[in-house]
């Protein structure tokens, strides 16, 4: 048994080892900018189209209310980014933010301290997220297909709990203000606890053992598995982060408004995704990191915010939404000439 535990530790070292090499090699300036090219020129691309179409996105109360919006997706698109890192995906994110929006409210509403309500709520977001992971893991459940369900099942709940309708509350706390409307300076709450959480997952990937594991998962399950890796207790930790972020989204869309509302998270799952995605993190695990999927939610936002200024109605905005992201699909993957010629060849 103690030669096996050795052999355990032996291989998770090695792969931590090994893992921290690639790491520190890749951690390079020019390394970067390869990394998340697309992303970078997406980038520079809005700000120059911005310019010409829509000088006063410029404006300082203009450009925190992008960053404010931004929060809230790049929240929730942290702990997509560890499940995507995995290969896998959460689609229960939006029905997570409702629940607990509405789940917060309730509280507030009985009469339950802010602080404990704000801690129950993240245990919600963390309870369906390792429901999602045993799913996933323990009964071989496709991820895609056990997060629909649990998407599902929390709107379901929502609306329950809701009875589908609005769940407002009025109370005075630093707390709530800080999550929603409030701020330090001229930087809102939600943005400082974006950052905050975006500066620890990264860490976490690039510094953290785990952080590592969770690469190698996405790069080969059984690899990892053979390699020593406790796979399933990384799959469990990746999905209840998610959902912690999901719960955490939920409090701040939350105390911005000032209303628990059930359908909430309608768009968040898709503009998380998004954000993962564009942000240049593979659908297919193992690439990607934090950085891109702060530069992705930070896209979306200017997005939406320079099509707002210009007047364009939301439906388009869906559109264009839509394009954005299948171009930073298209732009990301490999060998993409080479794939099309053999596809036509075959035709």
């Amino acid at each position: 048994m103690r030669s096996e535990d050795s052999l355990l530790i032996s291989n998770e070292g090695a792969i931590a080892a090994e893992s921290a090499g690639t790491v520190r090699s890749n951690g390079s300036l020019l390394h970067a900018l390869r990394t998340y090219r697309v992303t970078i020129s997406l980038f520079i691309a809005m700000l120059i189209l911005t310019a010409i179409l829509a000088p006063e996105f410029f404006n300082l109360q203009n450009v925190i209310n992008v960053m404010r919006q931004a929060s809230i997706v790049g929240m929730v698109a942290i702990g997509m980014t560890f499940v995507i890192l995995t290969g896998g995906i959460d689609l229960s994110v939006g029905a997570i933010l409702a629940v607990v929006g509405v789940a917060f409210a309730l509280m507030l509403k009985l009469g339950f301290l802010v602080p404990v309500a704000i801690i129950i709520s993240l245990l919600i977001g963390i309870v369906i997220g390792i429901i999602n992971g045993i799913g996933a893991t323990f009964f071989g459940i496709q991820p895609f297909i056990m997060t629909l369900a649990t998407m599902a099942v929390g709107n379901g709940v929502a609306l329950l709990l809701s009875n589908g309708t609005p769940q407002d509350f009025s109370i005075n706390s630093g707390i709530i203000e800080l999550l929603g409307n409030g701020g330090v300076g001229i930087i809102p709450g939600p943005v400082i606890l974006f950052l905050i959480s975006a500066a620890i997952a990264w860490m976490v990937l690039r510094y953290v053992p785990f952080g590592r594991f969770v690469y190698g998962v996405g790069g080969s399950l059984e690899t990892a598995h053979l390699s020593g890796v406790r796979t399933t207790r990384v799959l469990l930790t990746v999905y209840a982060i998610s959902g912690l972020c999901a719960a955490a989204g939920g409090l701040m869309t939350t105390a911005r408004l000032y209303v628990g509302h059930p359908t909430a998270g309608s768009s968040i799952m898709l503009d998380s995704i998004a954000a993962v995605v564009i942000g240049g993190t593979s659908l297919m695990g193992g690439r990607g990191g934090i950085g891109g999927t702060i530069a992705g939610a930070l896209l979306l936002a200017m997005v939406a915010n320079l099509l707002n200024l210009m007047g364009v109605s939301p439906f388009n905005q869906q559109i264009a939404k839509g394009l954005i992201i299948v171009a930073a699909v298209l732009f990301t993957t490999a060998g993409l000439k080479q794939r099309i010629k053999q596809q036509w060849t075959g035709l």
